[in-house]
């Protein structure tokens, strides 16, 4: 496996000198590097824990003749600092579960610092006329809300994790055909891991009527039986879009439904509202009793793990550099508020800086309190 990382870094070299036109219409490279500064603060900002973060992203394409393309995408992250020592397992947690194979390799681990790269991206396509196929890791997109994806069945997107902007991927195999009329049927499968019974299988029906773009969707998640339908359109000029699923029950596993339905509105000057919910019927609906509150582990059953949850966001657009935005989350019965400010700016052409917030309150045995706050400095070129 190690030699699929070592050709990666020499393609990036390859491509930085490739600059003839045959070349330059075959392969295309791209990336970023970014440094990430975190800092955790306990409830009353009385102590805080340190994190470093270098992160490297190469994306390269090959597309040798019309209708084909390979990809193979990877990711190089070096952490040191306070919050790595601090957490057992540290590298273990880098691993997403739809990827069943492991392409990744830690370099170098100590207690305080991990050279980790992995590849999340490693799939070819082939598409003639009104049909495609794209096999290896990828990502399937089927979400259509912006903070919640209940359709989402096969990559749980975790909106706390804003430093992950391509979003996990599974290893499957993905077929599309266009109908027209703005049709189409997609049909995918993905495993999990060794066992059939870790795979998911689901095929997906998108068209558009009356202004308004409908998603139907059938399957099984991990043997579980599962349904679902998506729209997304307008009210006025408000955006308007939703996404249920639904789990029928199977052996000690109960039915479940999930419903997430969120709305947005423009207004001029650069201001920008959304609102939205999300039911979890499977959800908590009493006041959570957990130590790290911010650490939630989400999957397509559970994308949130409260029964009610609310959010609202606000962005304005300052300058044409620079944007404010800020959102809030909370689950009425647990008690549990999620404060989630950001400031970005660029600074010059591919080269942003970012200021982002987290901070979380919750119901306890001694009232309502924070219970961590975070910050976060993200310096980011790309090229």
């Amino acid at each position: 496996m190690k030699y699929l990382f070592i050709i990666g870094l020499l393609l990036q070299t390859i491509f930085a000198f490739a600059q003839d036109s045959i070349a330059e219409k075959k392969f295309r490279m791209q990336g970023y590097i970014k440094d990430l500064h975190s800092f955790t603060f306990n409830k009353d900002f009385s102590e805080v824990v340190t994190g470093n973060l270098v992160h490297n992203r190469l994306n390269f394409k090959y597309r040798p003749f019309k209708g084909f393309t390979a990809a193979l995408e990877m990711r190089n992250r070096l952490f040191w600092g306070e919050e790595m020592a601090q957490t057992p397992s540290f590298a273990s947690g880098l691993k997403y579960p739809g990827e069943s194979e492991d392409l990744s390799i830690t370099w170098v681990e100590m207690d305080n610092l991990l050279l980790f790269s992995n590849i999340d991206r490693l799939w070819v396509d082939y598409g003639a006329n009104k049909w495609n196929v794209r096999l290896g890791r990828q990502r399937i997109n089927w979400g259509i809300g912006t903070l919640w994806n209940p359709n989402d069945i096969f990559n749980t997107y975790n909106f706390l994790d804003f430093d992950y902007e391509e979003r996990p991927a599974s290893d499957a195999i993905k077929g599309q055909y266009l109908f027209g009329n703005m049709s189409n049927m997609e049909l995918a499968v993905a495993r999990t891991g060794d066992s059939v019974s870790n795979s998911i299988v689901a095929v997906k029906y998108f068209t558009n009527k009356w202004n308004y773009d409908f998603q139907f969707l059938g399957g099984f998640y991990l043997e579980q039986p599962t349904l679902g339908a998506g729209w997304a359109g307008s009210i006025g000029n408000a955006g308007f879009k939703g996404e249920s699923q639904y789990f029928f029950a199977k052996g000690s596993l109960p039915g479940q439904l999930n419903l997430a339905m969120e709305a947005d509105y423009i207004f001029g000057k650069g201001w920008y509202l959304a609102g939205g919910g999300l039911f979890n019927s499977e959800g908590i609906d009493e006041p959570l009793d957990i130590t790290s509150i911010s650490s939630f582990t989400l999957s397509p059953r559970q994308p949130m793990p409260t029964k009610w949850n609310l959010f609202t966001s606000f962005s304005k657009e300052i300058t044409p550099l620079f944007l404010v935005n800020t959102g809030v989350v909370y689950a009425p019965e647990t008690n549990l508020l999620m404060v989630l400010p950001s400031l970005q700016y660029n600074l010059a052409e591919n080269l942003d800086v970012n200021l982002v917030g987290q901070s979380f309150f919750a119901e306890q045995p001694a009232g309502f309190e924070g219970m961590v706050h975070r910050v976060y400095f993200r310096l980011k070129w790309s090229f």
